[in-house]
C-alpha cells in the first residue's frame, strides 16, 4: 500500500492484522485481500477474486462544459458515482471558466483526486478517463456509436430521451454534450446536430447544468442496465 493507504486503513479505519478487505487494479479485476501489517507498511494478501458489479454494461462518455468551482467538484464526484467511463471537459462560446494553460496540470491532478476518491467511496473496480479540456469544434471527432446533445428552447424542436434510447437498444459506447451555465449558442447545436448528434430534452424544465448532467447520466444507465432483466445472481 501506498503511505496514504497504509495512514487509512490503520489510522483512520483501524483495521487489524487479517480484516479483509476490497481490492481493484483497474483493469475490471475485484479482490477480496487480507490486511497484513509489515512495520510501518502494510500490503493485502489476495484471498479470492470476485464477481465484479460496478460496470455499466454501456460505456458512458461525459463532455462537458466547464462550469464554475465547487459545482465542477460535486460534478466529478456524482459521475463517478453514476459510472461514467470518461470525462471530457471542452470550453464553448458561452462558458464563464476559462483554463490557463500553465493551472491546466495541477486542475486536472486535483480533479483526479476528487474522482479517485469517488470511485474508492463507490467501490468501482476501475477510475473514470479525465481527458485534458478540449475546444467545442473537437467534439464532432469523437467516436460513440450513439451521441447526444441535451438542449431545451422554446424555438427548438428535441427528441425524446426514451425514444432516442429505444432506437438504439445495445450501443457500445454512448458520448453526451452537456452545456455550461450559459449553455449553447443556436450554431453550436446545429454544428453538432448536422455531424450526427441527437439534441435531445430533459423534460420541461431548464435545468443547471450539473443537475443535467447527472439526470442524463442516471437515465442512460437506467435504461441500459438496471431496467432490464435480472441476472440468476441478483435473484
Amino acid at each position: 500500500m501506498t503511505k496514504e493507504q497504509t495512514h487509512h486503513i490503520r489510522r483512520v479505519m483501524r483495521m487489524q492484522q487479517g480484516d479483509v478487505i476490497r481490492v481493484a487494479d483497474n483493469s475490471g479485476r475485484v479482490l477480496l485481500a487480507e490486511v497484513e501489517y509489515h512495520q510501518e507498511e502494510a500490503a493485502a494478501r489476495v484471498v479470492r477474486e470476485v464477481r465484479d458489479r460496478s460496470r455499466t454494461s454501456v460505456e458512458l462518455i461525459l463532455a462537458q462544459g466547464m462550469i464554475k468551482g465547487e459545482k465542477w467538484d460535486y460534478l466529478l464526484q456524482k459521475s463517478a458515482e453514476l459510472g461514467v467511463a470518461e470525462i471530457i471537459p471542452f470550453v464553448s462560446s458561452r462558458c464563464v471558466v476559462k483554463i490557463k494553460d500553465e493551472k491546466s496540470e495541477k486542475k486536472i491532478v486535483r480533479w483526479n483526486k476528487i474522482l479517485c476518491e469517488a470511485c474508492e467511496q463507490c467501490k468501482r473496480s476501475t477510475l473514470v478517463r479525465l481527458q485534458p479540456p478540449c475546444t467545442f469544434s473537437q467534439l464532432s471527432q469523437i467516436d460513440a456509436d450513439l451521441r447526444l446533445i441535451a438542449y431545451e428552447d422554446a424555438d427548438c424542436k428535441s427528441e425524446r430521451l426514451c425514444e432516442v434510447l429505444r432506437a438504439h437498444p445495445s450501443p457500445k459506447r454512448v458520448l453526451m454534450v452537456v452545456g455550461s451555465e450559459g449553455g449553447f449558442s443556436a450554431d453550436e447545436v446545429e454544428a453538432l446536430t448536422a455531424s450526427g448528434f441527437h439534441r435531445v430534452s430533459l423534460g420541461g424544465r431548464i435545468l443547471r447544468a450539473e443537475t443535467a448532467a447527472i439526470s442524463l447520466l442516471n437515465s442512460i444507465e437506467f435504461y441500459y442496465d438496471m431496467a432490464g432483466e435480472k441476472d440468476e445472481d441478483d435473484i
